[in-house]
């Protein structure tokens, strides 16, 4: 015994011994701490899960309240008024009464009204609104500035058809989609009410005219540039940026004349734009006058010409969007821009007493569709 408790390399087992004991002991005690530890988070990881169905209920729950409650306010509250109904004949040739009010400018009047909006949805005509302010615009400009002189407030009523396609076919006044009867506007800026009325006399095309039965269009005389035209679309300085000219509108072939004496400058030169095209410059005086967008030139440069003489036919070449003369006057070549409605002498033409009674009957029609 004293052997096992003497010999150096028996106490050197010995504590070899002990010191694995306890480490065995140590590395026991981490598993079991470990092994319940694991079971806690586990029981921890159980416990919210379990509380969570809980607490997604409760949040259900409280979003099902929230939705009755929003329906409930739903269902208390005021119904949405339905659609206006509009009383309007899709049938072709019919008249069609409405109206505008200007909140910034004249184009958006009719692009932003609600009633136009329906009423191009029954028609089928999506783009009605463009279509009926630039026919309404070209009867305005002989009174206001459309970039000046329109204010807020200003009022439009206005009578309007859209014609029928075999009609299309057989008038010679080239109808668009659409044509305008009748026109009233309020003008806060100058206090009076434009009204204007389209009537046909008898034998000739329908022209516009105010209440009073007088022209709306003054017509350049005795020397204009085209006589046979169906309309003035345009005026000088109506569109922007800025147009230089009178725009008449007419069947392509119509005869255009000379309206001075003077000497033909050029022909045909940026056609791309122009379209055939003559310059003629004034005998005596610094003004150029063109003529553009032709079906034909009768003339050719340096040429001796006549007021009066038959130069060309209008047409529909170069950038133009529809038949019509292009009428221009320059001081000089490029020079400053001349009205020719104050270049030349102009007349007003009135309806002959034998038409005044049915005109009258018929603006009490329209005047009455306009209310």
């Amino acid at each position: 015994m004293t052997y096992l408790f003497t010999n150096p390399q028996v106490k050197k087992w010995k504590t070899l011994f002990w010191l694995s004991f306890c480490m065995n002991l140590i590395f026991i005690g981490l598993i079991i701490y470990t092994m319940n530890n694991g079971g806690t988070e586990e029981k921890t990881a159980e416990t919210a899960a379990a509380a969570q169905p809980a607490e997604n209920t409760a949040q259900d729950g409280t979003q099902e309240a929230a939705a009755q409650e929003n329906s409930q306010t739903a269902e208390a509250a005021e119904p949405e008024k339905p659609e206006k109904e509009l009383n309007i004949s899709t049938d072709p040739g019919e008249l069609i009464a409405a109206s505008a009010v200007i909140e910034d400018n004249f184009y958006n009047a009719f692009n932003s009204n609600g009633d136009l909006k329906r009423i191009a949805k029954v028609l089928g005509i999506p783009n009605l609104a463009d279509v009926i302010s630039a026919h309404v615009g070209r009867l305005l400009i002989w009174d206001i500035v459309l970039r000046n002189d329109v204010r807020k407030g200003d009022k439009i009523n206005f009578v309007f058809r859209i014609v029928p396609d075999e009609e299309k076919r057989t008038r010679n006044d080239l109808p668009d989609v659409l044509e305008i009867i009748a026109v009233k506007y309020f003008s806060h800026k100058f206090n009076k009410e434009i009204n204007i009325y389209k009537y046909a006399a008898k034998n000739s095309i329908a022209k516009y005219y105010y209440s009073d039965g007088i022209m709306l269009e003054k017509i350049i005389s005795p020397f204009a540039p085209i006589k046979n035209y169906i309309q003035i679309t345009s005026t000088i300085g109506d569109r922007a940026p800025k147009h230089e000219g009178i725009d008449f509108k007419a069947n392509v072939g119509t005869p255009v004349y000379a309206t001075v004496d003077g000497i033909v400058s050029r022909t045909n030169w940026k056609t791309r734009y122009n379209g055939y095209c003559i310059e003629i410059e004034a005998k005596g005086s610094p003004y150029v006058f063109k003529y553009l967008h032709l079906s034909e030139v009768n003339v050719e440069p340096g040429q001796k010409v006549t007021v009066g003489q038959q130069i060309a036919a209008s047409g529909n070449t170069g950038k133009s969007t529809a038949p019509h003369l292009h009428y221009q006057i320059n001081v000089g070549n490029k020079g400053k821009v001349v009205d020719p409605m104050k270049y030349h002498k102009t007349i007003i033409e009135k309806l002959p007493e034998s038409e005044r009674e049915d005109f009258k009957n018929r603006i009490s029609e329209l005047d009455e569709m306009m209310k």
